[in-house]
């Protein structure tokens, strides 16, 4: 079955129940061709586009019932807000790896300045 957009462009809504099973056909209608999307935009993992792909659905829940009369065409906002969320995740994931990165340069660093064996108790000569 086929819902009709017209349910979040119009300023007054029916009911709630209307609104929310709207929501959700439609979710369902274009959930499949948004996963493939969220796979190409996360680099090929299938689990990343599946996160990918709940955080959308979570994120799109809250804002349609936010911007529900402004939104004219729903699959076009739907897979530009899951596109924007894929382009964060792999910002959020790219800083994070530098952030490794840079831990271990730390680190790499830090093992130069340790206490050479010549200064340890051990070898004192008393």
């Amino acid at each position: 079955m086929v819902v009709s957009q017209t349910v979040f462009s119009s300023s007054g809504r029916s009911s709630s129940d209307d609104f929310s099973a709207a929501f959700w056909q439609l979710w369902e209608q274009y959930r499949d061709e948004l996963y493939r999307c969220c796979i190409k935009w996360i680099g090929g993992n299938p689990t990343d586009a599946e996160d990918a792909l709940s955080r959308a659905m979570l994120k799109a829940w809250e804002k349609v019932q936010q911007y529900a009369g402004k939104i004219t065409n729903f699959k076009a906002w739907l897979t530009t807000l899951t596109h924007n969320l894929c382009v964060d995740i792999h910002r959020e994931r790219s800083r994070g790896a530098n952030r490794v990165e840079d831990i271990e340069i730390y680190a790499s660093g830090e093992e130069q300045g340790l206490v050479a064996f010549e200064d340890t108790p051990e070898s004192d000569d008393c």
